[in-house]
């Protein structure tokens, strides 16, 4: 569904970002749109649809990432010194392995590809293995499972975004760090 679009149902101006002036428009609007309360199927349908490309295309703040703009440059804009050391360590003790992948996705670290010959050295490092998206991953702090769903890898990244760190990638974090 097209932004613009989707905001004119939920009855917004396209400018509007905050999260709570959209959930309170929508939840307003939904009363209006439900079939026992005189709407019908395909609008109510709609709406939720709407609500759901809004709140995909908000540019998250803080410890997620942009998801339009995915650069070098954002992991210190929107990360605390702490938590980019962390990141940084971990990232330069997998940094001679060429066979996995790094994906940092918001706050956390996901690696995938040939991992199992490095198994015993990513468990050292705290990472967890993940069965359903088989990738192992690092977070900073606790997690809470908010809902039932399992999201998965193409939900997160279009989440969070995703910054895939290459070889290149690595020694420009390095040099951007020190």
């Amino acid at each position: 569904m097209e932004l613009n679009r989707a905001y004119n149902i939920i009855g917004l101006n396209n400018d509007v970002t905050d999260i709570k002036e959209i959930s309170k428009a929508y939840r307003k609007k939904i009363f209006s749109c439900h079939p026992d309360h005189g709407g019908t199927d395909i609008l109510f349908i709609e709406l939720q649809q709407a609500y759901t490309t809004v709140m995909a295309s908000i540019q998250y703040t803080g410890r997620r990432f942009n998801k339009e703009s995915q650069a070098m440059e954002d992991i210190l804009k929107n990360y605390n010194d702490d938590l980019i050391n962390k990141m940084m360590e971990l990232i330069n003790n997998l940094s001679h392995v060429n066979d996995i992948n790094i994906n940092i996705m918001g706050d956390w670290i996901w690696l995938d590809g040939d991992t199992k010959p490095y198994k015993d050295k990513i468990k050292s490092m705290n990472f967890k293995f993940s069965k359903n998206k088989t990738a192992w991953y690092w977070h900073d702090g606790t997690y809470r499972k908010r809902g039932k769903t399992n999201y998965s890898m193409s939900d997160i990244e279009m989440r969070h975004g995703r910054v895939k760190i290459q070889q290149t990638k690595r020694k420009a974090l390095e040099k951007v760090v020190a």
